[in-house]
């Protein structure tokens, strides 16, 4: 059965039930032996005619009105059959008026007419005398069930209808608008319908004391109140946007670490199975023709290549704790003697790399030593892998403002754009002038020290034009730079001193 089904279903028996209303009190309190006078029919409907063509919007559910208010004037001030009467057709007038669709004028009619006969019987039969309302305890206690069962017909009415054509899950939402908006909003309305009956007990011209306040009620806080509800369901929806972007939130970070874990076990399998694979291989060259491998110039090159492929799974492995191990205490640190360590322990690593040095000031930072030649030796590495044969490197740091800058600078190959996107990832690398592909874990390992040393390390680069690195970390102070300048016979690679001014 679909939607539409059932709310015509729904909206049928509501009006056939509103319609025996109309029939059941029209025969137990018949019209023509009514004494109300026209002016007051006329007046009630009205009413809630006008109440109902204005509504103000004072539900997240649905638009609230002040009709309820003339309706229970009606249930306290004439029969059952005409409070009936006066619900229905001012509902339907309004409701014209508004223009809305033929199914919420028969249904909102329905549900008025229901709700205000049958608290009309309600008052009537509990009503202990005949005489005209007033304030005595009978007439309150019967107005009392009067306006109970005016609020519960009201608000079930309406209700089933949205759970017709919303589903159960409506009720969780029902029953906080029931609570704390619907129940304290609709009573209010009653006690303002009683003020407005007992005022019309009294005198005829007594409703206009009601009109007025409702009209002025109406202008003055319409837009105040409509304003409200709007940021009330934009707050409403804002909270659920937020929990569900947390939920969203949380999925990817879950997402993200079994990508991390998947790419690092990926990055080690694959680092690892090329020289385990060459190992291997060459050792099956060996013991399948001892005889004649053993005896070979071939054999001690296999050997060779073995301790190589052992040194390179080492590396990895030792790229890997240095990335896992716990911090260490930070002391003062001249920059530019922790570079110069660097340069010295690359050694015959560098071929004939030429380095220039310039060492414009000597800053010092708070760090880990170990960690910041680790930096420099994994930056002279690459530089040194991606210059050709003769090439340059430059090395130097200086004092910006309240910071130490550090910079590695090459003449080589340099970096294709779609690489230096994702340069700091783990086991992203590019391959140098020989071919020979790094490990991918040495500027991954460069930016998580600097990270940890609160800096930045930024990389500029264009394919074919070379490379620069820069460091930017705290400065703590500065020391004096040495008039000379380290020896070149003192390193195991030719050096140039430049930049002294």
């Amino acid at each position: 059965m679909n939607k539409q089904f059932r709310t015509w279903t729904y909206i049928s028996a509501v009006v056939a039930v509103s319609a025996s209303i109309v029939g059941i009190t029209a025969t137990i309190w018949p019209l023509s032996e009514s004494s109300t006078p026209i002016w007051m029919l006329l007046m009630l409907t009205g009413l809630v005619t006008l109440a109902g063509r204005f509504p103000i919007q004072l539900s997240i559910q649905a638009d609230a009105s002040l009709r309820v208010v003339p309706m229970f004037m009606a249930v306290l001030l004439v029969s059952p059959a005409e409070a009936a009467l006066v619900g229905a057709a001012g509902a339907i007038v309004s409701e014209v008026l508004l223009r809305t669709p033929v199914r919420a004028v028969l249904f909102n009619s329905g549900v008025d007419t229901i709700a205000t006969g049958a608290a009309a019987i309600v008052f009537i039969s509990l009503r202990p005398e005949a005489a005209a309302l007033s304030l005595t305890a009978g007439q309150m206690l019967a107005a009392g069930a009067a306006a109970l069962t005016i609020l519960t017909l009201n608000l079930v009415l309406v209700d089933i209808m949205a759970i017709v054509r919303r589903g159960w899950e409506f009720l969780n939402h029902w029953k906080f608008n029931y609570y704390l908006v619907e129940a304290p909003q609709e009573a209010g309305f009653l006690t303002i319908g009683l003020i407005g009956a007992l005022l019309t007990a009294q005198a005829p011209w007594a409703p206009i004391i009601v009109l007025i306040p409702a009209v002025l009620t109406f202008f003055g806080f319409k837009f105040v109140v409509s304003e409200a509800a709007e940021k009330t369901r934009l707050a409403s929806d804002l909270q659920a946007s937020l929990n569900e972007l947390k939920e969203v939130q949380a999925h990817l970070i879950n997402s993200a670490k079994m990508a991390s874990v998947g790419t690092l076990a990926t990055g080690i399998a694959h680092e690892i199975n090329n020289p385990v694979f060459a190992i291997s291989g060459r050792a099956d060259l060996l013991i399948k023709g001892a005889d004649k491998h053993l005896a070979s110039e071939k054999a001690l090159e296999y050997i060779y290549n073995v301790k190589e492929m052992a040194t390179r799974i080492s590396k990895i492995t030792t790229h890997l704790m240095e990335y896992a191990q716990p911090g260490e205490d930070m002391n003062e640190i001249i920059l530019s003697e922790v570079m110069e360590s660097a340069v010295t322990l690359m050694g015959k690593n560098a071929k004939s790399v030429r380095i220039i040095r310039e060492y414009e000031d000597a800053p010092i930072i708070k760090g880990v030593q170990a960690q910041m030649q680790q930096i420099f030796l994994n930056l002279l590495s690459n530089g040194a892998e991606a210059v050709p044969d003769w090439g340059s490197l430059t090395i130097g740091c200086k004092v910006e403002n309240d910071t130490a800058v550090a910079y590695v600078k090459d003449d080589g190959i340099g970096m294709k754009s779609e690489l230096l996107e994702r340069i700091f990832e783990p086991f992203v690398g590019s391959k140098d002038v020989n071919n020979r592909v790094g490990l991918g874990l040495g500027l991954y390992t460069c930016h998580k020290i600097v990270t940890a040393h609160e800096g930045e390390i930024t990389i500029d680069s264009e394919s074919g034009k070379g490379t620069t690195v820069t460091i930017r970390l705290p400065l703590y102070g500065t020391a004096i730079v040495p008039d000379d300048d380290v020896d070149a016979d003192d390193l195991d690679m030719p050096m140039a001193v430049g930049m002294q001014d």
